[in-house]
């Protein structure tokens, strides 16, 4: 061996290379270990997050339950002397008063008889009499208690039958208040002895006279608990605690009290999914409102409203980014030519990392005033872009030779340009035009007239901002799936005599579809999980319709703006965890089924290789 020179393996080449391979095996083993490491750590911590969503949920559908307990001192004492009736109310009544209640904020005063006959008497207007007289009980029954909800909006009425029926004072065509009756609850066993409203919550214990207990919430006509005890027969009455935590029945002997776990009465299913009847509400509505002044007794938490503003916001934004971005990226694969094709494809692939806060800053200081006061040129130039990109294509057969051979060397883009320019001019002042001579000035205010109501902030403001973030995703997608269709395909196509339009329509568009659908579902579920363009380019009011000139209220929204502000434990703080299970369940889904049809594209194109 010569100086310098390495020194050779001992080992024969067969073992070298034995050696090496099992190297490799083992690095290949490794790396196998390390990607299913990885994959598996992101699905357990996927799996982690839902679990601990669940875990925030659950308490809001745990079971009513209330346990007898050792009564250690007396119950707090509450004045429930019923107020002095004045002597004119009880002459316009014209019947024994056995049940009196009075409405704090305008003076009304509900006189009720024994036997269910009741006047509602207004101290404003003492001269008026009975300003409605109606029956609380049916004929052949008595009233036998008359009770408040808390906030003074809602009355609970029982009768000897054990009939239990809620009452909401409601204003007229004339601004009056009357009394109306909203519905029955679930029948008790035994004639009604006392209800029992809770503090601050609009929720009521009921006792009968079979020694029968019951919770109740206003919003729910069964009850959440009921239990029946000897010893409950004694009671006749029932009372509160400060913080509703206990429940004492009150008569002769001892008093007995009940330890409630009864936190969150307010959410149901039905509540959740359903409309409510709420207090002050003239119909029974899907509702959002989960704080506001006096509304704190009776928190709102439908999920309508939030679910149709996220479907709403994503439906107008896939309206607009679905079409332009299949048609754009059908016309940059098959028809433009290099190096314009990279050069424009690129460019659109670049907008998707333009920050989303910037785009609903514009849409909420620029477009929505725009879009305001030129709606009708809007109008006008979705009309009117069509029919001039028919009467061009009828023109364009008709044209010289040398003319028709732009498509494809960019003159034909500077064409389109101009095209849309002159299509937004004319319509711009076509629009105004309109305005002045046919809607007095604002197209609007007419649509206000026509009973369509318009909002700044709406979502047509909406669905154009979110479009032209979720496009470039759609775009891009597209674009890569028709650019990879096997080009001996298309070669053997155009050998057969097929022209370029036949062998998009017969050839590239087949086979890149289930690719264009995966482009779709994952812009759904961008458009989905959109957060900061809804925040700031609508109104946030959660609305149950589908109208485009009206605002919205999305699931991420809702989660960004009240998260920091509920209670930790609350029913507000918990409801907002289930938000965000829907949320998680809504681009789940989306992405799931993307991921399915990209793997049929898959499939499809290995076949097509062989």
């Amino acid at each position: 061996m010569t100086q310098g020179t390495p020194p050779l393996s001992r080992l024969p080449a067969g073992k070298q290379r034995q050696r090496r391979t099992q190297q490799r095996r083992w690095l290949n083993r490794l790396w196998s270990w390390l990607i299913t490491l990885a994959g598996g750590s992101v699905i357990l911590a996927l799996l982690g997050i839902f679990v601990y969503l669940l875990t925030e949920v659950t308490p809001l559908f745990k079971p009513v339950s209330a346990q007898p307990i050792v009564v250690e001192h007396s119950p707090p004492a509450f004045d429930i002397t019923p107020a002095p009736i004045p002597a004119a109310a009880a002459t316009a009544a014209g019947f024994e008063v056995a049940f009196s209640l009075v409405e704090p904020l305008q003076g009304y005063l509900l006189l009720a008889a024994s036997n269910g006959e009741a006047c509602l008497w207004w101290q404003r207007q003492p001269e008026a009499g009975c300003l409605q007289r109606l029956s609380l009980t049916d004929r052949t029954v008595n009233l036998t208690t008359l009770r408040w909800l808390a906030g003074k909006q809602s009355i609970v009425s029982g009768d000897s039958s054990g009939q239990l029926k809620q009452w909401f004072f409601l204003p007229d065509e004339h601004g009056q208040l009357r009394i109306s009756w909203i519905k029955p609850f679930a029948r008790r066993n035994a004639a009604i002895v006392d209800i029992a409203p809770e503090q601050g919550r609009s929720g009521f214990a009921v006792l009968d006279a079979a020694g029968g207990v019951s919770l109740f919430y206003a919003n729910l006509t069964k009850p959440l608990w009921q239990g029946q005890a000897a010893e409950y027969q004694r009671a006749t009455r029932l009372q509160f605690s400060q913080r509703n935590e206990q429940l004492w029945l009150l008569g002769p002997g001892e008093p007995t009290a009940l330890q409630l776990d009864n936190r969150h009465p307010e959410i149901s299913w039905r509540t959740l999914f359903q409309k409510v009847w709420y207090e002050g509400w003239q119909q029974p509505e899907y509702v959002w409102q989960s704080s506001g002044g006096a509304e704190l007794r009776q928190g709102k938490y439908s999920l309508v409203p939030l679910t149709i503003g996220t479907l709403k916001a994503a439906f107008y934004a896939m309206l607009v980014a679905v079409p332009l971005g299949i048609l754009a990226a059908l016309y940059t694969a098959c028809f433009l030519s290099e190096p314009l094709r990279s050069r424009l494809s690129q460019l659109i692939e670049l907008l998707a990392l333009f920050p989303t806060v910037i785009i609903g800053f514009l849409a909420a200081i620029w477009l929505a005033p725009a879009l305001e006061q030129h709606l009708l040129a809007l109008l006008l130039f979705l009309l009117l872009l069509p029919l001039l990109v028919l009467a061009l294509a009828r023109l364009w057969p008709r044209l010289p030779k040398r003319w028709q051979q732009i498509p494809g060397s960019g003159w034909d883009l500077m064409l389109l340009a101009a095209l849309l320019f002159v299509t937004a001019y004319l319509a711009l002042l076509g629009g105004d035009t309109l305005q002045q001579q046919f809607f007095s000035g604002s197209f609007r205010f007419w649509l206000n007239e026509q009973g369509v109501s318009y909002q700044q902030r709406n979502a047509l403001v909406v669905g154009l901002a979110m479009g032209f973030a979720v496009l470039p995703i759609i775009f891009s997608i597209c674009y890569d799936v028709m650019s990879q269709v096997p080009r001996q395909l298309t070669l053997g196509a155009s050998a057969l005599g097929a022209t370029h339009w036949q062998i998009v329509r017969r050839v590239i568009w087949p086979l890149s579809l289930p690719g264009v659908l995966a482009a779709v579902m994952l812009g759904l579920g961008r458009a989905l999980g959109e957060t900061m363009i809804i925040l700031m380019a609508t109104g946030n009011a959660p609305i149950s319709n589908f109208n485009l000139f009206e605002g919205l209220r999305s699931l991420t929204a809702t989660l960004t703006i009240e998260l920091p502000e509920a209670a930790v434990d609350s029913s507000h703080y918990r409801m907002l965890f289930l938000v965000a299970i829907l949320l998680f369940i809504f681009t789940f889904m989306a992405n799931t089924l993307a991921d399915l049809v990209r793997q049929r594209l898959k499939r499809n194109f290995q076949r097509l290789d062989t």
